[in-house]
């Protein structure tokens, strides 16, 4: 009898799991590849799915009503691209696999970040927090992504340039903040920062040698700032007329009164700071005048020369180049939203699509229930070759035509049958094999008292 229990507890148990290791899409999910690409939005969700294969690489819970995910995600061992925006968290997610490369965090609640909960994260390459509450990111808790090459914060209440940014760093969007001065030994160990978007903040004026210690740096975004145009600012003035940007920004006085909606670059040195001239300067005064007008000149036939040459030979290059690459089918959460997953399951075909950016969901005001969600059970499955991080600071570029083959709902749910059908055989056979041992074992003490009294 006991091994009859033990048997039907081990069917019991063998069945779930095998159907959950190799279970195809999770319900109301969008799966173009199972078990690799999962897209689970806009469904309500106050908790993760239950059934998502462990061997996920790209996984997409946006625009959902998720408030704690806590720990959950830890199972997903080979997890690379995680979105949970759109979403009701109010702190930045703890536990996640140490496996992320991108993680997306935009338009949640979260209002700080602490050193902690990234300290498991060294693998990052994209963070994306924009349109949070964020006020404080506590010193050095972006340290040790050594890897981290795009960061947006774009959308905060950021009131300073958070400190011990990791060098890495070549794409940092600070944009829309409260931020009024430039932190410089922050800045200055961006060696490797090629954009910096700072616009739409409080800058009055931008330190001295500020930008000298980038030398990668080729754009740069100042606009909607409060600049008030006086000997402060002539270090930015100065360093603009340099020609050093690929795209100028106009820069638009705030401050004085009488230079006020006037562009910076129109303005002469005398205007901006008349002590800064002796009056026996003004030969270096022409000079730079004409310096300044031969820059503002030169811009537009710099960038028509540029978009003739550089950048149709570059866009032509580069065609020729990426061809052959364009038989290589990769997904990830850049470049497929849920709809087109959606209609790519049900036309079983997929044109070329652009890059989405995300819309606002409207704000919950119903107070956040805490989840629970079953745990996962461990597992050793390593995801194959999974889908491929692509790095991307432009969300419309145009993705090749690409030809998938995804599981047909048909072909699931056959495979889910057969899968039902072989755990029943299996507790079938076992149970035969048990009521088997159990006929032989009675038979047994039925002939051992007969032998003894024999004996006697």
């Amino acid at each position: 009898m006991l091994w009859c229990r033990c048997g039907v507890l081990l069917a019991l148990c063998i069945c779930p799991l095998a159907c959950l290791a190799v279970s195809p899409c999770p319900t109301g999910c969008c799966c173009p590849r199972p078990g690799f690409l999962v897209l689970c939005e806009s469904l309500g969700l106050r908790s993760l799915p239950r059934s998502v294969p462990l061997s996920t690489s790209a996984l997409s819970v946006a625009r959902n009503q998720l408030c704690n995910v806590d720990h959950q995600l830890w199972p997903f061992s080979g997890l690379q691209e995680l979105s949970l925006s759109h979403n009701l968290l109010a702190r930045f997610p703890r536990g996640l696999p140490p496996s992320l490369e991108s993680l997306q965090l935009q338009e949640n609640r979260i209002t700080y970040i602490t050193s902690g909960v990234l300290r498991q994260l060294g693998n990052l390459t994209r963070l994306d927090l924009e349109d949070n509450r964020i006020r404080a990111i506590q010193p050095g808790a972006l340290q040790g992504l050594h890897k981290l090459q795009v960061l947006t914060l774009k959308g905060n209440r950021l009131t300073s340039l958070p400190l011990n940014l990791p060098p890495s760093l070549t794409h940092l969007d600070l944009s829309e903040n409260c931020i009024s001065a430039l932190d410089l030994p922050s800045l200055s160990a961006l060696v490797n920062l090629q954009v910096l978007k700072i616009n739409s903040n409080c800058l009055r004026s931008v330190p001295e040698s500020a930008f000298d210690s980038l030398p990668r740096l080729r754009s740069v975004d100042l606009t909607n700032n409060l600049w008030v145009c006086e000997c402060d600012i002539l270090y930015l003035y100065r360093w603009l007329l340099s020609g050093r940007l690929k795209m100028a920004t106009d820069i638009v006085c705030t401050e004085p009164d009488h230079l006020a909606h006037r562009l910076l670059l129109n303005l002469s040195v005398v205007a901006i700071c008349p002590r800064v001239l002796k009056p026996n300067d003004r030969t270096h005064e022409r000079d730079l005048s004409s310096a300044q007008e031969r820059t503002l000149t030169a811009q537009p036939a710099e960038k028509i020369s540029k978009l003739t040459t550089n950048g149709l030979l570059s866009e032509a290059l580069n065609s020729n180049q990426d061809s052959p690459k364009t038989r290589v089918l990769h997904y990830s959460l850049e470049t497929l939203t849920y709809e087109e997953c959606l209609s790519l399951n049900n036309s079983q075909s997929v044109s070329p699509f652009h890059l989405k950016t995300t819309t606002s969901l409207p704000e919950e005001e119903q107070r956040c229930r805490d989840n629970i969600t079953a745990r996962y059970p461990q597992s050793n499955v390593t995801p194959a070759e999974g889908t491929q991080f692509l790095l991307s600071t432009h969300r419309d570029a145009l993705v090749p035509t690409l030809v998938p083959q995804p599981f047909t709902q048909q072909a699931s749910a056959a495979i889910v049958s057969l899968l039902v059908v072989l755990c029943v055989l299996v507790a079938l056979v076992m149970l035969a094999v048990l009521l088997v041992l159990k006929k032989v074992l009675v038979r047994q003490q039925r002939v051992a008292p007969a032998d003894s009294g024999s004996a006697g």
